[in-house]
């Protein structure tokens, strides 16, 4: 019993022992150091492999450590496309990049633009030459005084770019790669024909121009006719029908239809119906106290020449018989129908009585007619009326129907 109790009490006091040598644990305080790279850059390229004499483009980028204790500086004075050595490589151009910095890393780039022209490197890879930066680690110790640390030097990564060939091994000569088919030649050749027929054309038509030119004034300097005696053209009478229902459509739309302007659009229509169908318009010169009406138009005065009298005995019926006799495809058929629908519409107001008028179909007529007689000069403009002559032996057009 007694062994029992002291083995007891030995153990114990073991026991108690080992828990007071054993220290108590302790919370860990202040910061840790890492141990971090004060400089890293490496190489990116255009192209894995080039041609002899393609450009292509190389960049470097590098990683500083930059932060309030430390911070790295890299003499960067070498790195300049205008300063930088890169034999056997040429550098074309380059630029810099402005700086980025996150965290504790600052970032520069320089961009450069690379070609090799040596025939004697194809198929081979060429490597970038090394090249050493040097740099220096300055920090900071108690009571912000700086410290400049000792000149290092950080060589760059290496850099190979591949040289490929232009031509095929065990070719004995070189060729072009973009060679033009049988098919390109023959095609760029009847363009080529094309375009000349085009021209030749053109320059015959330029010529046959001048010659109705000449023609035309040899005619106009056999005489010369007093001014009261010379008669305006066809075209230039409708001209005088063309304004006078562009004047009357202005006037329309202020004070409304009257009996006078009824009068003009109608007298303006029959004149271009007239032109439309080949006939004569009669034109009168007169003094200065005539006026217009019934039917008759004023052109010149003081400022335009000698004043005349222009009028055209054109019926809607004359128009409408001519109609019927124009094939269905005949292109004049359109300016013939505008005009004979526009005298229907406009004989019936003049004729009519006031009450019946309808304002909608006489602005509708005006529109008609004015399109149409525009239409109808163009035709009768120089050189067309000319050609047009030729072609139709000059036979007015209700004889040619």
């Amino acid at each position: 019993m007694s062994k029992r109790l002291l083995l007891t009490g030995f153990l114990f006091l073991g026991l108690s022992g080992l828990a007071v040598a054993q220290p108590a644990p302790t919370r860990e305080s202040g910061t840790r150091n890492v141990a971090v790279d004060p400089i890293r850059c490496w190489w990116r390229t255009s192209a894995g492999a080039v041609h002899v004499g393609e450009q292509f483009d190389l960049a470097l980028t590098c990683a500083v450590l930059e932060s309030e204790a430390v911070s790295v500086v890299v003499d960067e004075s070498r790195l300049g496309n205008a300063v930088v050595q890169m034999a056997p490589f040429e550098v074309v151009s380059g630029t810099h990049p402005g700086d980025l910095h996150a965290g504790i890393r600052r970032f520069f780039q320089y961009e450069y633009r690379l070609r090799l022209i040596n025939p004697d490197v194809v198929g081979q890879d060429v490597r970038v030459p090394d090249i050493g930066l040097h740099y220096r680690v300055n920090s900071k110790v108690d009571g912000n005084a700086s410290v400049q640390g000792r000149d290092l030097m950080y060589y760059l990564p290496p850099a190979v770019m591949r040289i490929e060939s232009v031509v095929p091994d065990g070719a004995t000569d070189i060729r072009d790669a973009t060679g033009a088919s049988f098919g390109s030649i023959d095609g760029l050749t009847f363009r080529a024909g094309l375009f000349n027929i085009i021209g030749l054309a053109l320059m015959a038509f330029g010529a046959l121009m001048v010659l109705l030119v000449l023609i035309r004034l040899a005619r106009g300097a056999k005489t010369r006719t007093p001014a009261d005696q010379r008669e305006l053209s066809t075209s230039a009478l409708l001209g005088v029908a063309t304004r006078e229902l562009a004047a009357v459509k202005r006037e329309r739309s202020t004070a409304g239809w009257t009996d006078d302007l009824l009068d003009r659009a109608l007298g303006a229509a029959r004149v271009a119906g007239a032109g439309a169908m080949g006939r004569p318009i009669n034109q009168r010169v007169t003094n200065g106290e005539t006026v217009g009406g019934e039917g008759r138009l004023m052109t010149g005065g003081p400022r335009r020449g000698t004043k005349r009298i222009v009028s055209a005995s054109a019926t809607p019926h004359d128009l409408a018989r001519l109609v019927d006799r124009l094939k269905p495809n005949d292109s004049r058929r359109s300016n013939l129908e505008a005009l004979r629908d526009a005298l229907t519409a406009l004989t019936a107001a003049q004729y009519g009585r006031a009450q019946a008028r309808s304002e909608s179909t006489l602005d509708e007529a005006l529109d008609g007619a004015a399109r149409a007689a525009s239409s109808v000069r163009a035709q009768h403009l120089f050189p067309r009326s000319l050609l047009s002559k030729w072609g139709l032996g000059g036979a007015p057009l209700e004889n040619q129907a």
